[in-house]
C-alpha cells in the first residue's frame, strides 16, 4: 500500500463516519453500530499509517489523534446517550418534555424564573457524577494511545500534539491566553455589573452563565432581528461575494435530541458541507449561523487537488479563524444598517453588549484553555481539574461557580484540546478583517474582489498563508473589545 491508496482509504471511511455522526446530531434516524463499526475501521486505518509511514508529519500526528478519538468512540458515545438521559431535570420542561442536556441552552434562553434557573443548574452539577466516570476513562485511553506512540526521542502526549499542530510551546501558548485573560478581566467584571442589573436587575450569579448572557444580554433588541432570516441573508452576503453554497445544506429543524449548539460538519471536503442549528433567539441566531457558514465556506472553498492532509489536516486554530471572521459582521455596525436595523440608539447599546460578550468569551475561555491544558500536563482526575476550573473561573470571570460545570460543555469533556483555538482564532480573524478593510474599504462585504481575496487564503486548506494578513498581534482585538460602545461599533 502507498501513501496515495491509504488516503483514499482513510477518507472513504472519514466520509461514511461523519454522514452518521451528522444524523446523530441533527437527531435523525441514526445507527450506532455503524458509528462504532466505522470508528474501528478508523482506527485500524490509522494504526495502518503509523506502521507504514512517518511522514507527512500532519498526518503521522492525526493519525494518533484518529486512533485515540476511534478507539474510545464507545465511551464517546455512552457520554453523548448519558447527557441525553440523565442528565435531566425531575420538575422543568420546556416545550412539554423535561429539560435536559440539550435542551437547557433553550430552556435558559426561555424562562424568566431565576429560581427555577438556578434549580435545573444545580440540579445538572450534581448530575455530572453520572458523566465524570466515562469522561475520565475516555481521556485516559486517549492518553494511553498517545503514550504508546511515543519514544525516548520524543515523548507525546494529547497536549504535546496538540501544540505542535498549533506551532506553540507550551509557555507560548500559556502567556498568550493569560495575557488576554488579564487584559479582560477588569473591564469585564465592571461590565458584569452594569449589564446584569440592566438585564436581571441584580448582581451576576453563578449559574448565569455565558450561554445564558449570550441569549438573555440581547433580550430587549430581539425585535430589530426577528424580521430576520438567518440563513437567507448569511446565503444573499456569501453569494454577494462569488461564494458557491451549492455543496453546503442548512438544516435548522427544531428536533427533540438536537444537538444544542451551532455545528458544521466537514463530511466531504470540499463537496459535501452540513450545517445544524436550532433557534434560541434571533440576535444568537443570526450570529451562530454566519459563525457556522463561515465555517462552510471555508471548507467548500478549499482546493480539491490539494493531498488529502492539508484538505482536512489544518489546525483547530485555523479552522475558526473564518467562523469567527463570518460571525463578525453581525456585530459590525455598517452590516447591520444594511439589514434594516438603523436606529443609533439600537446600534449602540448592540455594540455595548457584543463588547462585554467579547470579555465574557475571553475571560471564561482562557479558564477553559489553563484547565484543559492543566489536565493533561498534570494528568489530573476530573476531581483536581474540577476544583482547579472553580478557581479559575473565579479568578477571570469573578464568580464562583461549581468546578464540575465543566462537564456540563459542550467542548471540555469531549475534544483533546480545542479551546484555546478560539482566542488564537479570534485574534487571527480580527486581523483579517483589518487586511480587507485596509484594501477594500469599510464595506468590504460589497466587493467581489473581497471575496476572492478570502478565498485566496482558503483555498491552500493547512497551507494557509498566515503571514499574509496575521502577526498575531493581540492588541488589535483586545483595544476593539476594551475600548467604549463609540469606537467598538463597527465589529
Amino acid at each position: 500500500m502507498n501513501l496515495e491508496q491509504w488516503c483514499q482509504l482513510d477518507e472513504r471511511i472519514y466520509v461514511a463516519e461523519s454522514d452518521e455522526r451528522y444524523r446523530q446530531y441533527a437527531g435523525l434516524k441514526h445507527s450506532i453500530k455503524a458509528i462504532e463499526r466505522l470508528a474501528e475501521m478508523k482506527s485500524l486505518a490509522a494504526r495502518l499509517f503509523l506502521e507504514n509511514f512517518e511522514e507527512p508529519r500532519e498526518l503521522y500526528l492525526s493519525s494518533i489523534e484518529s486512533m485515540a478519538d476511534s478507539s474510545t468512540k464507545k465511551l464517546e458515545l455512552k457520554l453523548y446517550d448519558l447527557r441525553n438521559t440523565r442528565v435531566v431535570s425531575r420538575q422543568a420542561r420546556f416545550n412539554g418534555r423535561p429539560v435536559n442536556w440539550s435542551s437547557w441552552r433553550q430552556y435558559n434562553s426561555a424562562e424568566k424564573d431565576s429560581k427555577k434557573r438556578k434549580a435545573v443548574f444545580d440540579e445538572f452539577v450534581k448530575k455530572t457524577r453520572f458523566v465524570a466516570p466515562v469522561v475520565k476513562a475516555r481521556f485516559d485511553a486517549i492518553a494511553d494511545v498517545y503514550a504508546k506512540q511515543s519514544s525516548s526521542k520524543k515523548k507525546l502526549d494529547p497536549l504535546a500534539g496538540y501544540l505542535e499542530n498549533e506551532k506553540f510551546t507550551y509557555s507560548q501558548l500559556m502567556d498568550f491566553v493569560k495575557s488576554m485573560g488579564r487584559q479582560a478581566k477588569k473591564p469585564f467584571r465592571e461590565a458584569l455589573l452594569g449589564v446584569s442589573n440592566k438585564v436581571l436587575g441584580r448582581p451576576a450569579e453563578y449559574y448565569d452563565d455565558f450561554y445564558f448572557f449570550r441569549n438573555r444580554v440581547y433580550s430587549d433588541l430581539e425585535k430589530h432581528f426577528s424580521g430576520i432570516d438567518p440563513t437567507a441573508q448569511v446565503k444573499r452576503t456569501l453569494e454577494g461575494l462569488g461564494f458557491d453554497l451549492s455543496r453546503i445544506k442548512i438544516d435548522a429543524e427544531n428536533r427533540k435530541d438536537k444537538y444544542p449548539s451551532p455545528i458544521c460538519f466537514f463530511v466531504q471536503v470540499p463537496n459535501d458541507i452540513r450545517v445544524l442549528y436550532k433557534s434560541e433567539s434571533p440576535y444568537f441566531d443570526l450570529q451562530g449561523c454566519y459563525h457556522e457558514m463561515g465555517h462552510a465556506a471555508h471548507a467548500t472553498s478549499i482546493d480539491p487537488a490539494l493531498d488529502y492532509w492539508d484538505r482536512y489536516g489544518f489546525s483547530m486554530g485555523i479552522a475558526e479563524i473564518f467562523s469567527i471572521f463570518l460571525e463578525r459582521l453581525t456585530k459590525n455596525r455598517r452590516y447591520l444598517k444594511s439589514l434594516g436595523v438603523t436606529d443609533e440608539r439600537v446600534l449602540d447599546e448592540l455594540a455595548q453588549r457584543n463588547n462585554f460578550m467579547e470579555l465574557f468569551f475571553v475571560t471564561f475561555y482562557t479558564a477553559n484553555s489553563i484547565m484543559k491544558a492543566e489536565f493533561w500536563r498534570k494528568k489530573l482526575s476530573t476531581r483536581q481539574a474540577s476544583d482547579l476550573y472553580g478557581k479559575l473561573l473565579s479568578e477571570y470571570v469573578g464568580l464562583d461557580v461549581p468546578g464540575e460545570y465543566w462537564m456540563l460543555h459542550h467542548i471540555l469533556p469531549d475534544a483533546i484540546m480545542y479551546v484555546p483555538s478560539y482566542i488564537i482564532a479570534a485574534v487571527r480573524a480580527a486581523e483579517l478583517e483589518k487586511h480587507l478593510q485596509d484594501r477594500f474599504g469599510e464595506e468590504w462585504w460589497t466587493v467581489k474582489e473581497a471575496g476572492e481575496e478570502i478565498r485566496r487564503f482558503m483555498r491552500p486548506g493547512a497551507k494557509i498563508e498566515l503571514p499574509a494578513f496575521s502577526k498575531m498581534d493581540a492588541s488589535l482585538f483586545v483595544n476593539e473589545i476594551i475600548t467604549s460602545s463609540s469606537s467598538s461599533g463597527k465589529g
